[in-house]
């Protein structure tokens, strides 16, 4: 089965596509400062070093957030758009289920943490049962602390913090862990991938969780920071704006 993934939600984007699970091409870009405009001619690139039709991909894997607004709402739409052209079957997969599957650890307590701006992490916890990645508890957007508070009060074993909100926040995880927790510059480093994105998909694809393009919807956590000023007050309509430099 060929799967294309995408993953935009980060700033270490990556397309790739499957055949039979293996991956048969990809490419990574930094998308720091970019709004998306890389995405369709990498996947055209994909598409054409790996010699296949955009009409043979049978599925579309996106990585639905939490993360970058703008990141999730691209790949979101490119994945879409396709399917309205190639009959693909659409799934989404969450970013942080991502980045905990890159790991690979078997035993430990993998908790994943994106940077999310603000002094807060979008969190996950997880944990394999054989081979199937189980999420402990429902993804959040929390502070170091609270996120620490939360994997000691399920910790049963060995916990390992990755992705990048734990190098931002390395010493305040460390602090709020008390030593209980594993922090490794690999771990820091760790990012979501195209490619398990698309493996992530096939596994529910196994499980017949097939998506449609009116299921998968972005996960964001919480609202726009554009939004929260709105309420606020502190961002005003062009029509207000007009109108006070008229006077």
């Amino acid at each position: 089965m060929r799967i294309l993934g995408i993953e935009t939600a980060t700033a270490s984007q990556s397309v790739a596509l499957l055949g039979d699970q293996q991956v048969l091409v990809e490419a990574a870009w930094s998308g720091a400062g970019s709004r998306g405009g890389k995405l369709l001619p990498m996947i055209d690139s994909v598409l054409r070093k790996a010699g296949v039709a955009p009409s043979a991909i049978e599925a579309i894997a996106v990585s639905v957030g939490p993360g970058s607004f703008t990141g999730v709402r691209v790949g979101l739409a490119t994945a879409k758009g396709m399917i309205l052209g190639t009959q693909a079957l659409l799934i989404g997969v969450s970013t942080l289920e991502a980045l905990a599957a890159g790991y690979g650890l078997q035993k430990a307590i993998v908790c994943a943490l994106l940077d999310a701006g603000r002094g807060e992490v979008y969190a996950g916890l997880y944990q394999y049962t054989g081979a199937e990645l189980r999420q402990l508890c429902p993804e959040a957007v929390l502070s170091p602390e609270a996120i620490a508070l939360q994997a000691l009060a399920l910790m049963a074993g060995e916990i390992h913090l990755i992705g990048d909100g734990v190098a931002r926040y390395r010493e305040r995880l460390e602090v709020a862990f008390q030593g209980r927790a594993r922090v490794t510059d690999e771990g820091c480093k760790a990012v979501p991938t195209a490619a398990l994105v698309a493996r992530l998909a096939f596994g529910q694809l196994q499980k017949a969780k097939t998506g449609t393009s009116r299921e998968v919807v972005p996960v964001y956590l919480r609202r726009a920071e554009a939004e929260t000023n709105w309420e606020k007050g502190l961002v005003k309509s062009p029509l207000e704006r007009l109108m006070k430099a008229s006077r």
